[in-house]
């Protein structure tokens, strides 16, 4: 089957879209049982029956059916308010996945054919719980209620309206550009996707009436494309006059106070609806005043005899209370947000970068050097602030909060828990706390694996909690905060804690540790968890035991430079710390020299610097050196060994040694000199060198030369291990 360009981009419009409010549909499910569960059913309603209205569009009949009965199943939750129990969550659940599938499916293949038989598996299922529902005890009679979508933030509820009157005016203009100039096909296709993207929008903000004025312009766009339309004054007119009422709905829609989770974005009922609600007027009446609506409703219901003066004037003060300062929030939020691609983000970020380095180059000129400048360096100081400033703004502008990756979580662990048959109370905080974008993408598997051990191996059964005086249900807390340069994410259990003999015992069976480990302190046990390959799991089971996970937690914070601290207590549970650089793009650095190359050091890795004296120096019974320093006993690691190079100092005491720390673990790095501080941007090495460890990328310095930057968490395992 031919499929045009044209249908093709909207069908990739529609899976974007179909993705991201299957998302949000999973994130809201997760939710049941913690809050408002009315709320959460009306989001998810919401969510489906705008899948199934841009399915029902496109012609794809597999999503538009299942969407269909899953919608019944809501509704005997909303309308019926039966209460939902984990078989209905389970099909719902089941239903997101399935729906997942067929669009990845319409991705490619552009069509949903595939699927008819799994659809109809689905929909039985779906079918056969209504009717169990709709004979089952307890349901209460009650009328149907309009519920405000919870899910809406007012933030979220601001970019909404943004985009809105943005795409309103760029669909506006083109009309008009059709109407002074000549009729161009591209124009249409472009206002038909203007007001698709405001459909599909309006779909998950549960603005119903807005979402079917969209729908009626798209049918006579589409009717326009297709050559049933005259392409006259008549046709612009009546676009001109749907995009007005688009807008005239757009513009009445409040949002609420706050700012915070929870808020709402309360869609405004339009007078027609008032009025039909009211009994006042017919439906028919409403929808024909509104096809030539050249004056306001009310007055041309009451010209035509179907309404009278008085109640429109009710339905019109009724409006108003509901609809004062929205006009003017509408119109503050328009000046408010901008959208724009991340690429161009990134791009910016990247120039901020160039920028930071160019002005390096320029301060450390050699044609600068012995001339007094006072008036220049004055001005390179502002210049310097100025720069400063717009890094900090650029870093701003890429920090999303972590509320996404943090809600995909509560499916985790619901399904885990299902799964081991171990009760969980989740709690999470923090979820409002940015992060660069980059990085978030980096944390999602460690997150992953971190939950699945918790709840595996952490976690008590039922009985053993008990016994041993804990309450049935494990508790699972995650939180993200800032610290200092910092963001930690924390996850605690309060289960039975990492079993330190049985950790040892494992680590000797593998070679990795000689002697009983009796030296060793809790930290460095800890750390034979990340060992690839390790694992304390006497049987592997699909949810973890094969020693693969928590080396992925390892290998994908050492990209980012980021490190896990763990805490944990026997009986009492762990607590395992990622802490993550807020963004792993520029970073102050002590740049230091060893034989002719230049390495920078992070200065957060740095603890001091010193010259040590010959009797500090102290040989091990494997003639290993390790440094005296106070009192502790800190492993030598000379650089110019590590990186075969021909240093000014070889003997120990000719250099400076700089302790540095990393993963509770501290190493003495030995250089030749410090050259001095500099605010560094981070640059990959080339793929030509591999793997290179020890190093994280290079910097250009501001004399053009190089600086390797210094994993000091891969160099440690490096030489210590």
């Amino acid at each position: 089957m031919h499929i045009d360009d044209d249908t093709k981009e909207i069908i990739v419009s529609f899976v974007t879209e179909g993705f991201e409010r299957l998302d949000d549909a999973e994130a809201r499910l997760g939710e049941l049982g913690a809050g408002d569960n009315e709320a959460v059913f009306s989001s998810v309603f919401g969510l489906f029956h705008s899948v199934k209205g841009s399915a029902g569009f496109l012609n794809f009949e597999n999503v538009k059916s299942l969407t269909h009965d899953a919608e019944a199943l809501l509704e005997v939750f909303l309308k019926e308010k039966v209460e939902a129990g984990p078989e209905s969550i389970d099909t719902l659940l089941e239903t997101v996945d399935l729906l997942r599938a067929m669009i990845e499916e319409i991705s490619r293949e552009y069509h949903d054919r595939r699927f008819a038989e799994p659809v109809q598996r689905q929909t039985a299922k779906i079918r056969d719980l209504v009717s169990a529902l709709r004979g089952s005890p307890g349901k209460i009679s009650k009328p149907p209620v309009i519920t405000p979508n919870e899910i809406i933030t007012c933030d979220m509820a601001e970019r909404f309206l943004t985009e809105t009157m943005e795409l309103l005016d760029q669909a506006e203009s083109l009309v008009l550009e059709m109407e002074s100039r000549s009729w161009n096909p591209e124009k249409i296709n472009s206002v038909f996707r203007a007001v698709h993207t405001v459909k599909g929008n309006a779909g998950f903000f549960g603005c119903a009436d807005l979402e079917d004025l969209c729908m009626d312009l798209e049918n006579l766009l589409h009717q326009a494309r297709s050559g049933n339309t005259p392409r006259g004054d008549a046709f612009i007119t009546q676009v001109l006059g749907r995009l007005d009422g688009i807008r005239s709905r757009a513009a009445e829609t409040r949002v609420g106070g706050g700012g915070g989770p929870g808020n709402k974005a309360v869609p405004y009922r339009p007078l027609g609806k008032i009025l039909v609600d009211m009994g006042a007027v017919d439906e028919a009446e409403v929808e024909k005043a509104l096809e030539q609506q050249e004056k306001p409703l009310g007055e041309l219901l009451v010209e035509a005899g179907a309404a009278q003066p008085d109640d429109v004037s009710r339905a019109l003060e009724f409006q108003k209370t509901m609809a004062s300062g929205a006009g003017a929030d509408a119109e503050a939020v328009r000046r408010k947000n901008v959208r724009v691609d991340t690429a161009k983000l990134d791009r910016l970020f990247d120039l901020v970068g160039e920028l930071i380095t160019a002005e390096a180059m320029i301060i450390n000129s050699p044609d600068l050097a012995g001339l007094k400048l006072d008036a220049f360096r004055k001005s390179y100081a502002a210049l310097n602030k100025i720069t400063r400033e717009l890094q900090e703004t650029a870093m701003m502008i890429r920090m999303i909060p972590l509320e996404g990756i943090f809600s995909k979580m509560n499916r985790l662990v619901r399904d885990l828990s299902r799964k081991s048959g171990k009760g969980v109370d989740f709690l999470v905080s923090g979820a409002d706390t940015e992060m660069d974008k980059n990085i978030i993408e980096q944390i999602s598997d460690p997150l992953v694996h971190i939950i699945r051990n918790a709840i595996d191996h952490g976690l008590e059964s039922a009985a053993e909690r008990t016994a041993a005086g804990k309450s049935e249900k494990g508790r699972l807390r995650l939180e993200a905060r800032y610290e200092g340069s910092e963001i930690w994410i924390s996850l605690e259990d309060d289960g039975r804690g990492l079993d330190r003999n049985r950790i040892l015992a494992k680590a000797s069976a593998q070679g990795l540790l000689q002697g009983d480990g009796a030296d060793l302190e809790d930290p460095e046990v800890w750390r034979f968890i990340f060992r690839p390959g390790f694992s304390t799991a006497e049987t592997v089971s699909d949810i973890s035991g094969r020693g693969v996970g928590m080396d992925v937690v390892s290998k994908n914070l050492e990209k980012i430079r980021g490190r896990v601290d763990i805490k944990s207590e026997p009986g009492r549970g762990s607590q395992f710390i990622l802490k993550i650089p807020l963004t792993m793009a520029i970073i102050e650095a002590i740049t230091v020299r060893v034989g002719d190359n230049l390495y920078s050091i992070p200065q957060g890795d740095i603890v001091e610097f010193f010259r040590v004296a010959p009797d500090q120096i102290v040989l091990t019974g494997k003639d290993e050196e390790v440094v005296n320093l106070r009192g502790n006993l800190i492993p030598l690691v000379r650089l110019f060994e590590v990186f075969g190079l021909k240093p000014k100092a070889r003997n120990v005491e000719e250099g400076i040694l700089i302790v540095t720390a990393s993963d509770g673990r501290k190493a003495c790095l030995m250089v030749d000199e410090v050259v001095g501080s500099h605010q560094i941007v981070i640059k990959s090495l080339s793929e030509y060198l591999g793997e290179v460890t020890g190093l994280s990328g290079c910097t250009i310095m501001g004399d053009g030369s190089v600086s390797f930057i210094i994993d000091t968490a891969g160099l440690m395992s490096l030489r210590l291990e």
